[in-house]
């Protein structure tokens, strides 16, 4: 880990500049497919995903140099979370007044069907979502460290095989499905870390 790594400013931090186009890109590659998956999670309409997905990133870059880190008051996935729960909220009323002008709210059965959501749900879908992501985009950011060999052990020890199962497979000793395993779960941890750092500190 380099000493240029350690001291310069987080992604987050970056971000908040909106003068800083190359900060805001690389913060909206690792947000964007998270976006996507969470609004996936509130089983909205396949065709509101893409626009509301582009409105919720387009608020974030507006309201990202204004936002404030209190670690006593909210995190930034706590912030990004009211913001996206009203965003998906301020469309489905919207939806359901243009629906009302075309039929009465009792018979028709679009708004019915829209789906309700609270802001719990809305912070645990988060919450389970970004897990997820993150560990994700760290196990793809070191991927190319390890063998095939090794991404491979450890993939299949996240899906529940045992040692001798994948040693078995991939034609080792389990000692040696042990060590890669541990190798790249030390480095993913490492990366994870920084990804937080990166994306969640201000």
């Amino acid at each position: 880990m380099s000493e240029e790594w350690q001291t310069r400013q987080t992604l987050l931090m970056r971000a908040k500049n909106q003068d800083d186009h190359a900060a805001w890109e690389e913060f909206a590659s690792y947000y964007r497919d998270f976006i996507y998956m969470v609004l996936h999670q509130m089983n909205l309409y396949s065709v509101d995903v893409d626009d509301l997905a582009q409105e919720i990133l387009l608020k974030i870059w507006k309201s990202l140099p204004n936002h404030i880190y209190d670690q006593d008051r909210a995190r930034f996935r706590t912030w990004l979370s009211r913001l996206i729960r009203n965003t998906v909220l301020d469309h489905i009323r919207a939806m359901q007044r243009r629906t009302r002008k075309h039929a009465a709210a009792a018979e028709d059965e679009t708004i019915d069907n829209m789906p309700m959501i609270t802001e719990p749900d809305v912070k645990k879908i988060i919450q389970e979502e970004w897990e997820v992501h993150i560990v994700q985009l760290a196990l793809n950011n070191i991927s190319t460290l390890f063998s095939e060999r090794a991404i491979e052990a450890f993939s299949m020890s996240i899906d529940g095989r045992s040692t001798a199962q994948i040693a078995e497979h991939l034609g080792v000793k389990p000692n040696s499905v042990t060590k890669l395993k541990n190798r790249v779960k030390e480095r993913l941890m490492k990366e994870i870390q920084h990804l937080r750092n990166e994306l969640e500190s201000v």
